[in-house]
């Protein structure tokens, strides 16, 4: 994290002279402002209720799941091969029911992954429009992000790009 903040630094102090122009950089937390930010705080509490309610709904089917086996377990002495074999493709497919739910609801492109990016997006759209804002009022030309790292916003003349790809072509 501060390695790459420091790099980020290194390069802009080593791109803009700064005795040629008064460069100006910012720092934001991010973190603190989608923790204290009323619509961000709003749809956190929105997506933490749903997650609960996946989660119930997944300790039922768990322990469901655990009823059965502790069930076939007594029984298995008792039962033919054939209903054997009827019973764990049961429990298997009640296994996999389990499995595709949770990864529905709680995986990377889930229900809630989806839920999180629509209520997060049009707050991060907010924050980045106050971002730019503020970095143009107070003429800051490089805002970066204090737990990431990353630039939130920069000034075009910030952006030394075709001058480093240039002298790389030419191999300097």
């Amino acid at each position: 994290m501060f390695v790459r903040l420091g790099i980020i630094l290194a390069l802009v102090v080593a791109a803009a002279p700064l005795s040629a122009q008064n460069f100006k950089i910012g720092v934001v937390s991010a973190d603190v402002i989608l923790k204290e930010l009323p619509d961000a705080i709003k749809a956190g509490k929105t997506i933490e209720e749903a997650g609960l309610k996946i989660r119930d709904t997944l300790q039922m089917m768990q322990k469901e799941f655990e009823t059965r086996i502790e069930s076939y377990r007594k029984q298995e002495a008792m039962m033919t091969a054939d209903a054997k074999r009827k019973e764990e493709e049961s429990l298997g497919a009640l296994r996999q029911r389990f499995l595709q739910y949770q990864e529905e609801k709680l995986g990377q492109t889930g229900e809630i992954a989806r839920m999180r990016e629509e209520l997060l997006q049009p707050i991060r759209a907010k924050v980045s429009e106050a971002i730019n804002t503020v970095a143009k009022e107070e003429k800051i030309n490089l805002v970066l992000d204090k737990v990431g790292g990353i630039v939130l916003y920069s000034e075009d003349k910030a952006d030394i790009t075709y001058k480093v790809l240039d002298r790389m072509k030419r191999g300097n």
